[in-house]
């Protein structure tokens, strides 16, 4: 752990939010941005997932109208009391499915855009089941080279929870460690350095078995040491009391790979930096 002198006791955002306008959620945007306000964020983006593969579980779920309604909704209960609300999405596979993504990008005002690879070919990395049938030597190889491919491709500002795959595969394999995974994940960053796109630290893995953020820190430190400067911090959460959850602990692992600031953004561009 840091010196928690070097830490200013804040968690400046939490941008990375689910509410019931994702399949997977059942909270309100208000229940959501109650818990902030209580945990003491005064920034949040809902990041609804928008996931156009057919045999995804939020396929078809996506309602942009429905959700700026909502997040209209909360910005005027929640202003006053101190909360900025950004208008997020969570993209799955945005380099697979352009033409289905991009025209709801281009019509809606969006602050951030997060690219998200939940499938890898035609396998979904949360089931344990694709885990069971392959060795990791076949896996890790083959997820990560999609995801240069998809970073590449763009559109997005932000990588989600880049090493998420060890999220199921840590059930199987037991073990999950980046520096086993350096020659295919320092390429990634190198292609989020070139193209202008930012990476997350994702405290979600913190609440789960493998108990370990995305990206863990020693591949966090590869990305600073290679130059990379956009950061952002979320809780990847999807009920309230998850709201905020982890991000002090993912604040102090950036601090330990060199990073002094996270970034902000406003209509998909890089705002402000917030020390930390």
């Amino acid at each position: 752990m840091t010196n928690p002198a070097h830490a200013n006791g804040r968690i400046p955002f939490d941008y990375h939010v689910h509410s019931n306008l994702s399949c997977d959620s059942k909270a309100t945007m208000a229940e959501m941005s109650r818990a902030a306000l209580e945990k003491g964020i005064r920034e949040i983006a809902f990041t609804e997932h928008f996931d156009p593969k057919p045999e995804d579980i939020c396929a078809g779920f996506y309602d942009p109208a429905r959700y700026f309604e909502s997040l209209e909704a909360a910005r005027r209960e929640f202003a006053l009391l101190g909360l900025t609300i950004r208008a997020g999405v969570e993209v799955g596979e945005y380099h697979r499915y352009r033409d289905v993504i991009q025209p709801v990008i281009d019509a809606w005002p969006y602050d951030l855009v997060l690219g998200s690879l939940h499938w890898s070919g035609e396998d979904n990395i949360f089931d344990v089941a694709f885990y069971r049938a392959h060795a990791a030597e076949e896996i890790m190889p083959r997820y990560f080279a999609e995801m240069i491919e998809m970073v590449r491709d763009g559109g997005f500002d932000v990588l989600a929870h880049a090493d998420v795959v060890k999220r199921a595969a840590f059930s199987v394999y037991g073990r999950f460690d980046d520096c086993d995974w350096e020659d295919a994940i320092r390429p990634v960053w190198q292609a989020c350095i070139e193209t202008g796109i930012g990476i997350e630290i994702n405290t979600s893995g913190l609440r789960l078995s493998v108990a370990e953020a995305h990206p863990g820190l020693d591949a966090l430190r590869w990305y600073r040491e290679m130059g990379g400067e956009l950061l952002t911090i979320g809780s990847d959460s999807h009920r309230p009391d998850q709201v905020g959850s982890g991000l002090a602990a993912g604040l102090d692992m950036a601090r330990q790979a060199g990073f002094t600031r996270v970034c902000t953004f406003e209509r998909r561009q890089v705002a402000g930096w917030v020390e930390i």
